[in-house]
């Protein structure tokens, strides 16, 4: 006979969550008790059950319309960074399994990315990352949208549209190249952090496309900002770059060494 799960402790410490993962997958009692502490008080509570239910979802199918319209509730009224980065990969995954269901929901994403008040947009702005991260073809014109915002008088539009380009970089060169003139703008950016940020997510590029790196690498070369973090942060990605590049190097030179 199986042990009796405290689910609340579990979820409340995080130990022995492997185990409820497990019990979750196979128990739909265990299962529908995780799903009603997605109303706990505690957001700690709410974010374990979110990962256990993450674990589990693709084996119950009909879970999901009420989970994602559950999730869209939570995630505005969330305040804690943890849950709500739980909740956009949460809606993530489900946009690559059950696409249908995150295709009628983006334009009220964009439209309380748009108008919502600051803690709003940020909340979507992680969920329509994750999105592209997933299934960046739910967004139609979103590219349009990005390249508008890597201008925008607005800093944290040009953060955003950074954090959104490096989630497109994971899916294919295709939909970043049309930014990289913009990006390699912001490396002159009048604020420190974008210009971090922009180092940053040219690194990211650079590891992640080989087509783009001859170039980004030239550009952060030549870089001589006057801040000192912005340096560091070109320092460290030239090094992450000639990582790549070495990895690279050795694989082919041991193909060739066993090819006939």
């Amino acid at each position: 006979m199986e042990e009796e799960l405290d689910i609340r402790e579990i979820l409340a410490t995080g130990k022995g969550l492997d185990e409820l993962i497990v019990r979750a997958s196979y128990d739909r009692k265990v299962l529908n008790e995780v799903i009603k502490y997605l109303d706990d008080d505690l957001w700690i509570v709410q974010k374990n059950a979110l990962i256990v239910i993450m674990n589990v979802i693709e084996e119950h199918e009909e879970l999901m319309d009420p989970l994602v319209r559950k999730l869209f509730v939570m995630v505005r009224k969330s305040e804690a960074v943890p849950l709500t980065l739980e909740i956009a990969r949460t809606i993530g995954l489900i946009s690559k399994i059950k696409p249908d269901l995150i295709q009628g929901m983006v334009p009220v994403i964009l439209a309380n990315y748009r108008i919502g008040d600051p803690k709003i947009r940020i909340n979507m702005a992680y969920i329509l990352e994750e999105i592209m991260r997933n299934n960046p073809k739910l967004l139609g014109n979103i590219v349009r949208e990005i390249a508008s915002m890597l201008t925008s008088p607005d800093e944290m539009d040009r953060l955003v549209a950074l954090n959104f380009i490096s989630a497109l970089a994971d899916n294919h060169a295709r939909y970043v190249t049309p930014f990289l003139p913009r990006l390699l703008s912001l490396l002159y950016d009048k604020n420190e952090i974008v210009r971090v940020s922009a180092v940053e997510t040219l690194t990211e590029l650079a590891v992640k496309n080989p087509k783009l790196r001859k170039i980004i690498k030239a550009k952060l070369q030549e870089l001589d900002d006057q801040s000192e973090v912005v340096m560091e942060k070109v320092k460290e990605g030239l090094t992450k770059i000639a990582l790549v590049e070495s990895e690279e190097e050795g694989e082919a030179a041991d193909q060739t060494s066993t090819s006939p």
